[in-house]
């Protein structure tokens, strides 16, 4: 696959393990977009992921939202979840398949959830998903079934994490990455600690970018509904 480039886009992605967040510090330090948790399975909420999204919107960054899967479920449960907690967030990035564990499941049982879960939210969105996993994961648990659909690859270089690889590598089913995340031990000003920082192809940044829409402070609908149980209602 392609070798990183100065001309791509920086990209962090974010969770409630990342803490309060600075998202004025974290423009000025040359991040253009953030992808942020908000699920995972079919009944976790990330407890951060309405003050991170209004925080990085207000900030000037591309946003994006990410699912962490779980392969054991039904796919479609996974993203009704997801898009129930989206609510009306305005998204600027395309919606994130985060499948990085097999539970257990075969490679045609790990793809045919992958392509599920992609299809689905696609005819439901009318925005075609991207995929994240680690390098290591893609040879042992995906078929070519998944290749119409953009890779966001993660490999990191051992001792030399905050620099990463110059390219993550090649595989047989993808010959060109749309986000490389080389290290998850970043600093960026603004967060506490490490941060994953990605590399955004330019060309694929290009095709998807339509700007940044600034939102008002008002929490989604949808972010709780009566029914829903978890750490978000324990925590209202």
């Amino acid at each position: 696959m392609q070798n990183r480039n100065k001309q791509n886009i920086k990209v962090i992605d974010v969770s409630h393990h990342n803490g309060t967040i600075d998202w004025a510090k974290v423009a000025s330090d040359g991040v253009k977009g953030a992808y942020i948790k908000l699920t995972e399975g079919t009944t976790f909420l990330d407890k951060k992921s309405y003050d991170n999204y209004i925080g990085a919107k207000n900030a000037g960054l591309r946003v994006g939202f990410y699912h962490f899967a779980h392969a054991d479920n039904d796919p479609i449960a996974e993203v009704n979840f997801f898009l129930n907690k989206l609510g009306s967030m305005k998204v600027d990035l395309p919606h994130c398949l985060d499948l990085e564990e097999n539970k257990g499941k075969t490679k045609a049982q790990v793809t045919a959830f992958a392509v599920g879960w992609m299809e689905y939210i696609e005819r439901k969105t009318s925005i075609t998903p991207i995929l994240y996993t680690g390098y290591s994961f893609i040879k042992s648990n995906f078929t070519s079934a998944v290749a119409r659909y953009p890779l966001w690859i993660a490999r990191y270089s051992g001792s030399n994490r905050s620099k990463g690889f110059a390219n993550p590598g090649d595989t047989a089913i993808w010959d060109k990455w749309s986000m490389f995340q080389y290290t998850d031990q970043g600093k960026v000003n603004g967060i506490k600690g490490n941060v994953d920082i990605n590399e955004m192809d330019l060309d694929f940044f290009n095709s998807i970018n339509t700007g940044v829409t600034v939102v008002e402070n008002n929490k989604p609908s949808a972010q709780l509904q009566p029914g829903d149980s978890g750490l978000a209602i324990k925590e209202l």
